[in-house]
């Protein structure tokens, strides 16, 4: 095994196939929809044939090394649930707010592990970090237009990170932490103005 490169996917429209049963394939089907794959469940025994156009596969069959290899023909990522040896990826443990997703993975060797560290997480990064990411996804294009400089712009997202919004994002003040957001992003904007300030326009 050796699940060590991370990896965030864009399945929106992409048909995945999952083949078999077993009493994780339910939640992990149902991820690949949320996702915004088209998704075929087929339980019943594998025919080559079901590969055709897919992007990603989920096997869970007493013998998963057919679907393996017609895979790996297709250049197909596979996945088979518990059977490490015909998997050509694996799922992390993922703790989700909002936007925010942090995957969790011990490359196979300890699921149980990454289920206590999510865990962890969960008690530690609330919602309010999920309503973080919307306010900054809304004011991201008025950064971009209103701070050309890149330096700068960078500083005000490390500024923002490190403010207090999050604190009144925790206590439920979220009117406070708009407030606060935009503040500084007008300190920012008026800085490079009296400076007379210009940098490159493309963000990094």
């Amino acid at each position: 095994m050796n699940f060590r490169y991370p990896i965030f996917l864009d399945l929106t429209g992409k048909k995945c196939l999952a083949v078999g049963d077993h009493p994780e394939m339910a939640a992990k089907v149902q991820g690949l929809r949320d996702a915004g794959a088209r998704v075929e469940w087929k339980q019943r025994e594998f025919h080559p044939d079901d590969l055709a156009g897919c992007f990603v596969v989920l096997t869970s069959l007493p013998d998963n090394s057919e679907v393996f290899a017609a895979c790996e023909q297709r250049n197909i990522l596979c996945n088979a649930v518990d059977d490490p040896e015909h998997c050509r990826f694996s799922f992390g443990s993922i703790h989700r707010q909002g936007d925010l997703a942090i995957a969790i993975s011990t490359n196979g060797s300890a699921p149980a592990l990454a289920v206590r560290l999510k865990q962890r997480l969960q008690s530690q990064i609330g919602p309010e970090y999920g309503t973080l990411l919307t306010m900054l996804k809304d004011v991201r294009e008025e950064i971009q237009s209103r701070i050309a400089d890149f330096d700068a712009r960078r500083d005000l997202w490390y500024r923002i990170v490190d403010s207090d919004v999050l604190d009144q994002l925790r206590s439920g003040e979220e009117d406070a932490a708009g407030r606060s957001l935009h503040r500084m992003i007008d300190e920012a904007a008026n800085n490079i103005s009296h400076s007379g300030t210009s940098g490159e326009d493309a963000d990094r």
